[in-house]
């Protein structure tokens, strides 16, 4: 593959991408806030606060469970929750193809209303562009998030230590298989996206045990296995149970059809933490509580090392869990 281009790879949360941004993006812009990537970058004010952006190019823009409009501003508030944020204020802007129906875009604005009132920030600020036919596939969105600092968090890679808990918030891969169930017409009784915000998961783990949350990233393109190859750098291995990552039968038969690994497949309301492993089995129980953290499973620890995830199996072997390089589900957010 020629590296003169960008393909779709380039977008999937996984190798490429990440070449992607320490080749182009870090070296240009990666000295200040923006350094360690984190999902919402803090910013001086007179409360600390938390900026992050997002754009939203998903097919099909309505599937069960959600559609473009939600997605945009679950995905936006989601950014600002495990980055350690109270999220307040959003900007839309949207990039619309010539010919799209009015009816369609009255429908997805209307999603963008009821998101923001459930997650409690308000529009502020927004742009709209119309491109000629066959420049955009229909409608595009982006936005922007602004929030305070939640002074209960006190999140960084630097409290990590080896026995920390990997923690996933419920069952994984909803939203990414439920986009490829939807393209392809396949019918999926009982599976739809798990997109929704963070707030209960993100509350209750901070009620029973807060000072043990010491870092958090939702699992969205690159899915739980993406994340966690994040988080470890190359400071630490990932020692993870193969057996723990909470799917339910519908992703597991889909998993399976498309021979795509659920370690990689996105969530849109799912998180992965590193917890003290003091504080683990109180979060997990609180999670379990939620309608939305019932899957809500340990699966693994950190342990010294240099970036490797390694899955143990049922019968005691282990394999190397690697970040696919081409793109599994190109356009699920």
């Amino acid at each position: 593959m020629s590296r003169d281009i960008i393909t779709l790879a380039h977008g999937g949360g996984g190798r490429l991408q990440n070449e992607l941004i320490a080749e182009e993006i870090l070296p240009r812009f990666g000295g200040g806030a923006l350094r360690g990537l984190p999902d919402a970058a803090r910013v001086p004010g007179g409360e600390e606060l938390l900026v992050t952006t997002d754009s939203f190019v998903v097919t099909p823009r309505f599937f069960p469970g959600g559609d473009i409009g939600k997605l945009a501003v679950v995905g936006t508030v989601n950014d600002l929750l495990v980055a350690g944020g109270i999220p307040r204020y959003l900007t839309l802007s949207l990039i619309i193809e010539d010919g799209f129906r009015r009816k369609e875009l009255g429908r997805i604005l209307d999603s963008v209303k009821s998101a923001a009132l459930e997650c409690g920030v308000e529009i502020v600020a927004g742009d709209t562009k119309v491109v000629p036919r066959g420049a955009a596939d229909g409608i595009y969105l982006n936005t922007a998030g602004i929030g305070v600092r939640n002074p209960a968090l006190e999140l960084g890679r630097s409290r990590f230590s080896a026995g920390d808990r990997l923690l996933v918030s419920g069952g994984v891969g909803e939203h990414g298989f439920t986009i490829l169930a939807a393209r392809h017409g396949i019918a999926t009784p009982g599976l739809e996206s798990d997109c929704a915000p963070l707030t209960e998961v993100v509350g209750a783990a901070l009620a029973l045990a807060g000072n043990a949350v010491k870092f958090m990233r939702d699992a969205t393109r690159g899915g739980v296995g993406g994340v966690i190859s994040e988080i470890i750098g190359d400071a630490f291995d990932a020692r993870l149970d193969g057996e723990a990552l909470p799917r339910s039968g519908a992703v597991r038969t889909l998993e399976k059809m498309f021979g795509i690994e659920s370690w990689f497949s996105a969530c849109e309301g799912r998180l992965v933490m590193v917890a003290e492993a003091a504080g683990a089995e109180a979060i997990l129980e609180a999670w379990r509580k939620l309608e939305c953290g019932r899957l809500a499973a340990d699966l693994g620890e950190l342990s010294p090392g240099d970036g490797r995830m390694i899955v143990a199996g049922e019968w005691g072997g282990g394999r190397l869990l690697t970040l696919p390089s081409g793109e599994q589900m190109p356009r699920i957010c």
